[in-house]
């Protein structure tokens, strides 16, 4: 079998509390079983997925399984469209979810169960998703990263900042969002911004949280965007105005229940094109990770990327 039909498995051991390092070998019996043929890589480092990725593209294969959370298949997915050897369309990715969050996954209807989610990468059925190609500040240099899922903006990317803090000792499980979203929420301040879509103003004042994307969940299954489609075309958003914070205690639950937009104070909208400039600089998080700061820009690539899918979400 050539690499362009077998799958190579770019494997984060530390995910899930390092968890997955010691499941990986069951993992691997489960895809054998299932007579998917795959390839070993594993992970060392942050963006060592991104090197990995675009290092096996390179190598010729064509179907690339991310195993781990979803910041791990945020980097396979920016190394796909980072690599020049072959068009993005010609690449193929299934997950195995291993992380905390499984937002991504969720609403494409791969469990986190691992062999119910091997029989979806047995079964190969595919879409055509859309992609966020976001252009940021960091350290005073605009850089740009490829978005699959969401990213978010104010107190959503000081929860995030948080949570991988907590990741990084050790200390991540079903409740660091709920625990971190309420450290975040004590010194979050509201920040002016103005926020254009496809030229014209969406929002000029000040912002308590914005969520962007091409998927409805982050957080470990909190609903930001909950109508969003992932091949329509668009991408969504979600503005949080300046939300008192009693308010956004007594209505968090609506963060989860989807409920989100009939919050007053929430408005919400689709675009392909976006800006947002803040009076100070505001952190960026890109499908969990922490890239950087406003001011920022934000395209759509419909149709862009090819994807396992179990049942997907209407």
């Amino acid at each position: 079998m050539s690499k362009s039909d077998r799958w190579i498995a770019i494997v984060n051991p530390n995910a899930a509390g390092a968890k997955l390092e010691k499941d990986w070998p069951y993992i691997h019996k489960l895809l054998k079983e299932s007579n998917i043929d795959v390839e070993t890589k594993f992970t060392t480092h942050r963006y060592h997925a991104v090197e990995l990725t675009v290092m096996a593209i390179r190598e010729g294969y064509r179907h690339i399984l991310s195993v781990g959370g979803d910041g791990t298949l945020h980097e396979v997915v920016n190394g796909i469209f980072m690599q020049k050897e072959i068009p993005v369309s010609e690449v193929t990715v299934a997950i195995i979810p291993a992380g905390s969050g499984n937002d991504w996954g969720r609403m494409y209807g791969v469990p986190s169960d691992y062999a119910d989610a091997v029989k979806i990468v047995r079964n190969q059925k595919t879409i055509l998703q859309d992609i966020g190609k976001i252009t940021y500040t960091d350290s005073g240099v605009r850089s740009t990263q490829y978005m699959v899922n969401i990213a978010g903006v104010g107190l959503d990317a000081s929860i995030c900042k948080r949570c991988n803090h907590a990741k990084n000792k050790g200390q991540s499980s079903k409740f660091s969002y709920i625990k971190a979203a309420f450290a975040a929420l004590i010194f979050r301040r509201s920040v002016h911004s103005e926020i254009i879509i496809d030229n014209r103003t969406l929002y000029n004042g000040k912002v308590f949280s914005i969520a962007l994307g091409v998927g409805r969940y982050s957080g470990g299954g909190m609903k930001q965007l909950p109508d969003a489609l992932c091949n329509d075309g668009l991408l969504n958003i979600m503005v949080a105005k300046d939300l008192p914070k009693i308010k956004f205690i007594t209505h968090f639950k609506k963060l989860f229940s989807g409920g989100i937009y009939s919050i007053k104070e929430v408005l919400h909208d689709t675009f392909r094109h976006l800006e947002i400039k803040s009076d100070v600089d505001e952190l960026i998080e890109v499908d969990g990770e922490i890239v950087g700061t406003t001011p920022m820009e934000m395209e759509v690539i419909p149709s862009a990327l090819r994807v396992v899918v179990g049942q997907i979400e209407r």
